[in-house]
């Protein structure tokens, strides 16, 4: 007959201040793999200010008549710098790791199960908030929109906070695909969210009601109604919030239980 010891220690809780370096370590190094991906990196970083000053200078809208032009493209290119990490980050970045098994070895290794999801997630705020950053210092030294420091300060905190719900939809098409068909797949959605939006185009008359199906539509919407650009606002803040709210839960739910169900 034999004896099996259990340690009192084996199921323990891991300390809060052990938890919260883990949390932290994991969204250093997450950030770091941003940093030494120049491929992905200066894009996410550089484009959404250099589209915007394009868009601004060469078609005008800089010196357009109606003052919430520049509102307009302003918030709607800081909507499309939230877009863009977590989709390409997650949709990609996750169905490779998933491909390659990193995703079933970080399941093995002693670490809180959700530090890696809550690090990227974490990595897609703060790539959002530099580009956004980036965006708002290059139109207040141009004088390309009358913005306020805190109204600038607004739309980056938006805009961060907004990266969240496309993070989950990354995550969800990352779940779903291979590492080869995930940028095709990712593009795609995220060019029909971007278009469906109405974000930079005035969508025909007859499909024009489509918007409401875009997330991109109510993150804009936010931004637009924090500075005040009040002939584009349709509906209310807290009504945009729930529906991102939704979005999040609703595709981060989608994406754990096709986890489960792949192992």
């Amino acid at each position: 007959m034999s004896i099996t010891t259990v340690s009192p220690h084996a199921n323990a809780p891991m300390p809060l201040q052990r938890l919260i370096h883990c949390y932290a370590t994991e969204m250093k190094y997450s950030f770091l793999r941003l940093l030494r991906n120049p491929a992905f990196a200066i894009p996410t970083f550089t484009f959404p200010v250099l589209f915007y000053l394009l868009i601004g200078f060469i078609f005008g809208a800089f010196k357009s008549t109606d003052p919430n032009v520049p509102f307009f493209v302003f918030c709607g290119f800081a909507t499309m710098a939230a877009m863009t990490p977590g989709m390409f980050g997650f949709g990609i970045g996750f169905a490779l790791e998933r491909e390659q098994g990193l995703l079933r070895y970080k399941r093995a290794v002693p670490m809180p199960p959700f530090a890696s999801l809550f690090a990227s997630i974490a990595m897609s705020a703060v790539s959002t908030a530099l580009a956004v950053a980036l965006m708002a210092i290059a139109a207040l030294a141009l004088g390309a929109v009358d913005l306020s420091v805190w109204q600038a300060l607004t739309v980056i905190v938006i805009a961060a906070a907004g990266s969240v719900p496309f993070s989950a939809i990354g995550l969800f098409i990352g779940s779903l695909t291979s590492g080869r068909a995930a940028p095709a797949v990712t593009n795609i959605v995220y060019l029909v969210l971007l278009y469906f939006s109405g974000l930079f185009i005035r969508l025909p008359e007859g499909i024009r009601p489509v918007v409401i199906g875009s997330p991109a539509f109510y993150l804009d919407q936010l931004a637009l109604a924090s500075i005040g650009a009040q002939n584009f606002i349709l509906g209310s803040a807290f009504n945009h919030i729930l529906v991102l709210l939704g979005i999040t839960v609703l595709f981060l739910s989608a994406a754990a239980r096709r986890l489960a169900r792949i192992g």
